[in-house]
């Protein structure tokens, strides 16, 4: 009993370590944005007559009528027609593809060279649609958007020329924005949560030199860095993560445009955001397992960089293993097990930067919507992350285990249709675990309800909000 308790704790304090390293890299990043010297990205004046050939591709899967406002954008785009190729990748299989095809055939008769490919059978599902449509052209820059966001009309203009004046960046990302943030408390929390990837951690990896991921919309690639990184490829569930990482390790390298802004639809529903996250975590891990070991081995990365890029892919993994530390500390909690005073020590390091990180990593996200809501959109976004954990862990787990699942995309308004499902599929468990986990603490040890309190309270309220929504999509 005893060397079992013994291998419990080297265990335990084993995974505090890890989660107070991944907030310590949360802290990093927020002080570098803060005091980093911000990096200026050179960029050629371009004549009309000077522009080079540009691919859009718009990927698409059952968007609804999303794909006549984002073509619409890309109509507007400031770039001469004769050097624009536009190519909807619509793998719908409902009533979607129907309106594609109306929308495509209204603007071949206005001469805009665009064409649909639609694919019956989602090999590799995006990644494989976007393959699929660069064998179709060969212009040298390609430009992707996701069906729910509007690029701007300058947007060409400025990413292109970024591109020209720098030959050794394979591509530029810009920054999402929102249409719909103010449309509900969930939606505020989401802008939160990426306006803190985008404009605390996408910038200061740029600010550093870092290489960034690549975030599947909203940018502009150099054909020839797809190409000689092996090209788009269907193996794990971020295609935009791992094209983006084999670039780099291939020599490329990446840049940001923080004051370029492309607005996007936030999902509206629990459900859906619970799907997004689930795909993005299960996503990072898989190219955690399946690039990690290339980049420890290229010799052209300094040391430094080899580690930011391990916590910047294995970030998720923190959803694993708090659930591993959680299910092995219960028994402290109610008093089976002693622990001792390296566990005690730990915990409450771990403790202490898993509630500052958070906080100051969404607040370098910048206070524009005033002090009261950024209170709310930072209390929110840590206590509904919180709410994430099991599934998250769920998706973390899958990825290390190689289990493979379908690519679903994340419903969004305005077009956008969840799947009908029965309401006990989602969110019954998160509130009961949450429940459990506070008759657990009432019973057993009041005082832990100090450390469970967020957890339990984001649990509850993930797995309330995805039931009423199960709820009114059954009804409907």
């Amino acid at each position: 009993m005893l060397a079992a308790q013994i291998s419990v704790e080297y265990y335990l304090s084993f995974g505090f370590v890890i989660l107070a390293l991944c907030s310590l890299n949360l802290i990093v990043l927020a002080l570098a944005r803060l005091w980093a010297p911000p990096r200026r990205l050179a960029c050629s004046q371009l004549e009309d007559a000077d522009c080079p050939d540009v691919l859009i591709q718009i990927p698409l899967f059952n968007e609804g009528q999303l794909v006549e406002r984002v073509l619409a954008a890309v109509m507007a785009l400031d770039w001469p027609r004769a050097r624009l190729e536009i190519q909807v990748l619509d793998d719908s299989n409902d009533g979607s593809l129907a309106i594609s095809q109306r929308a495509v055939a209204a603007l071949k008769q206005q001469g805009v060279r665009i064409e649909l490919l639609h694919r019956s059978q989602r090999t590799d599902f995006k990644a494989g649609a976007l393959a699929a449509g660069l064998k179709h052209s060969t212009a040298p820059f390609v430009a992707i958007f996701d069906a729910d966001f509007i690029p701007p009309p300058d947007f060409l203009r400025r990413t292109v020329s970024a591109l020209l004046a720098n030959p050794e960046v394979a591509y530029v990302q810009a920054r999402w924005g929102h249409l719909n943030r103010q449309e509900s408390i969930l939606t505020r929390i989401q802008a939160r949560l990426l306006d803190s990837h985008f404009r605390v951690e996408q910038e200061a990896r740029w600010r550093l030199g870092l290489p960034l991921p690549f975030n599947g919309t909203c940018g502009l690639w150099r054909r020839a860095a797809i190409e000689s990184a092996g090209g788009w490829n269907g193996d794990s569930l971020t295609e935009d993560l791992d094209l983006s990482m084999r670039a780099n390790l291939a020599g490329w390298r990446s840049a940001f445009m923080e004051d370029l802004v492309v607005p996007g639809t936030l999902p509206v529903s629990a459900r859906a955001w619970r799907v997004q996250q689930f795909r993005w975590t299960k996503g990072f891990v898989q190219c955690f397992v399946k690039l990690l070991p290339l980049v420890w081995a290229s010799s052209r990365l300094p040391f430094w960089h080899k580690l930011m890029i391990s916590f910047q892919i294995g970030q998720p993994l923190a959803f694993v293993v708090g659930v591993a530390c959680l299910l092995m500390g219960l028994p402290f909690m109610a008093g089976a097990a002693i622990s001792g005073s390296v566990v005690n020590l730990m915990a409450s390091i771990t403790s202490v930067l898993g509630f500052v990180a958070p906080l100051v990593f969404l607040w370098s996200a910048g206070t524009e919507v005033g002090w009261r809501w950024t209170l709310i959109e930072i209390v929110g976004a840590v206590i509904l992350t919180s709410g994430l954990l099991l599934s998250n862990a769920r998706g973390g787990l899958e990825a290390l285990l190689g289990y493979r699942t379908e690519f679903i995309r994340t419903p969004k308004g305005q077009g956008g249709r969840e799947t009908r499902t029965p309401v006990w599929h989602h969110g019954v468990l998160e509130v009961g675990v949450g429940l459990a986990l506070l008759s657990f603490a009432l019973l057993e040890e009041p005082l832990a309800i100090i450390y469970l309190a967020m957890l339990i309270a984001g649990l509850v309220g993930m797995g309330t909000m995805q039931l009423i929504d199960g709820r009114l999509i059954f009804r409907h």
